[in-house]
């Protein structure tokens, strides 16, 4: 929880002021037990967990000096930062980097240009579900709606199970493995469980409050609403939008949404909130609803209203983001390029069910893909230079692309993309049905990651504006660690002429012993003799 200055005072605020703020984190293991139910080994920094909020103002330069304490690689992702001119603080290892070896540290180095509600976490294999995960709030000198005060709720699907043994049980050769049932348990702030205190939202009679929503989650998506309280959505995933009265919010992983909610006048009532997630991912808990409440507190003493399903005021009709509307209205861009992705759950000829794009399952390359772009002249044009499994899409500069992403799985998958915020320009079916049929306004909103529920499609916008390497990637974590990835490669002659690369770049890889040079293999050019081009999936089944 933090106090917001209001608006007017806000736009006072001069960019002089603006500073460099520095962090040291020592990323290592603890001991956590934040339900109350199991305590389990996390990851923390400096000795704690979870890991402190960051919140700076916009037009600082944040830096994090990061140490790995741990007996693994890891890496730290600003999610939803566009990361313009600095690709190679993107944070992910076999893309951006090669990561942070054990005892080996990496400063990366933010422009907060944009402004609004982020998150910073891991993007070494499923690491940040670990716990390695923590809000990033850039606060607008100018905000555009006046609020009394800001209160950050990072929500999260807990497991008791570390992320290795999950994805390894994904993995499984065996049908009867991969389907034995697992469950999150509901964390809000790292707490959960049954001391609700915890979890109290304390409000003044009154007070007009911004609550950034965060779902922080490997799977899970999560509904969050108020007994009796009216929310206006006004951010979604750092785009400031016009109110939008809603009586729940849904957010899948990755997800970011700021309602606004005025306390009523009286302190007569404490009242329930629900941050309920629920998961299509395994078997065990198939669109199971795994409830969460606590209390929105006026009074210690007044009494709970705790309403019944069939008497709440909060409901499951969720709000279409193609229906909201930017406060910075931009027409789309149009189409040169168009990328069909297929997104697919099946069984691979290795027997282990995978996801893909187009059939084809990300696996990260020996070489990071920025080093190839630098390294391999005007080969580095060719996509075959990036390996087939990094499923590799250069986008020419200045270019208009659309995106069209069709969910052909019986699960929901919430679409990530680096480097950017594409505008959703349309939603429907994937067969076609014009009741389904769902088109933005003329100045469609801007997110960074997006739900596609099952058999629908989404088609999403953006401009080739930002040289860099970019991943697209389902964000539920285990989803993306099975394959469910593709790589864009933005400009690759401006990469070539423009990036200067960090030193603790090629130290952290020579300590890992990756090539400095070369193409997803290490080799010269298109020399790729012995890539990998499976596993594929199986057919007839």
């Amino acid at each position: 929880m933090r106090c917001a200055l209001l608006s007017l005072l806000m736009a006072a605020a001069p960019i002089a002021m603006s500073k460099r703020v520095e962090l040291n984190w020592d990323i290592g293991y603890l001991q956590a037990n934040p339900d109350g139910l199991n305590q389990r080994r996390v990851i923390g920094v400096n000795g704690k967990w979870p890991p402190p909020v960051i919140e700076v103002n916009e037009g600082d330069i944040l830096a994090i000096n990061a140490h790995n304490s741990l007996d693994e690689p890891t890496s730290l992702h600003a999610h939803g930062f566009h990361q313009v001119g600095t690709t190679y603080f993107d944070g992910v290892p076999g893309v951006t980097e090669c990561g942070i070896p054990p005892n080996g540290t990496f400063t990366y180095e933010y422009n907060t240009t944009q402004t609004g509600t982020y998150w910073l976490h891991a993007h070494y294999e499923a690491q940040y579900t670990d716990g390695l995960r923590t809000p990033l709030i850039i606060h607008a000198h100018k905000e555009p709606h006046r609020y009394d005060e800001d209160m950050v709720l990072m929500l999260e699907g807990w497991y008791h199970r570390n992320s290795k043994d999950v994805l390894q049980q994904l993995l499984s050769t065996s049908e009867y493995v991969r389907n034995l049932p697992f469950r999150p348990y509901m964390l809000v702030n790292s707490h959960g469980g049954s001391d609700l205190r915890r979890t109290t939202l304390k409000f003044q009679p009154g007070k007009t409050y911004r609550l950034r929503l965060l779902n922080v989650s490997a799977t899970g998506m999560v509904r969050f609403g108020i007994e009796q309280h009216e929310m206006y959505v006004i951010e979604v995933d750092g785009t400031a939008t016009e109110p939008k009265l809603v009586n729940n919010v849904q957010l899948s992983v990755g997800q970011r949404v700021s309602v606004l909610v005025t306390a009523k006048n009286t302190t007569e009532a404490n009242y329930a909130y629900y941050a309920d997630i629920f998961t299509d991912i395994q078997a065990g808990v198939e669109r199971a609803v795994l409830p969460f409440t606590s209390i929105v507190e006026y009074s210690k003493n007044a009494p709970l209203v705790n309403a019944t399903d069939k008497t709440s005021t909060v409901g499951w009709d969720f709000f279409e983001d193609v229906d909201l509307v930017p406060i910075d209205k931009q027409p789309p861009p149009g189409v040169n390029k168009w990328v069909p992705l297929e997104a697919r759950t099946a069984i691979f000829d290795d027997r282990r069910e995978h996801l893909s794009f187009n059939n084809r399952t990300y696996e990260k390359p020996t070489v990071p893909t920025l080093t190839s772009v630098l390294t391999t002249g005007y080969q580095a044009f060719y996509p075959d230079v990036y390996g087939f499994k990094s499923h590799p899409i250069i986008l020419d500069p200045m270019t208009d692309i659309e995106v069209a992403i069709f969910n052909m799985d019986n699960n929901s998958h919430p679409f990530h993309l680096h480097g950017h915020s594409f505008f959703v320009y349309r939603r429907g079916a994937v067969n076609n049905d014009p009741a389904q049929l769902r088109n933005s306004g003329p100045y469609p909103v801007r997110r960074d990651t997006i739900t596609i529920p099952p058999h629908e499609f989404a088609l999403l916008r953006f401009k080739a504006d930002n040289p860099g390497v970019w991943l697209l990637h389902c964000h539920m974590a285990f989803h993306a660690e099975q394959g469910m990835m593709a790589t864009f490669i933005e400009d690759p002659y401006y990469i070539r002429n423009g990036t200067n690369l960090p030193k603790e770049y090629s130290d952290n890889c020579k300590q890992m012993g990756i090539p400095l040079a070369g193409n997803a293999m290490g080799h010269n050019g298109l020399d790729l003799p012995d890539e990998p081009k499976g596993p594929l999936p199986l057919t007839g089944l």
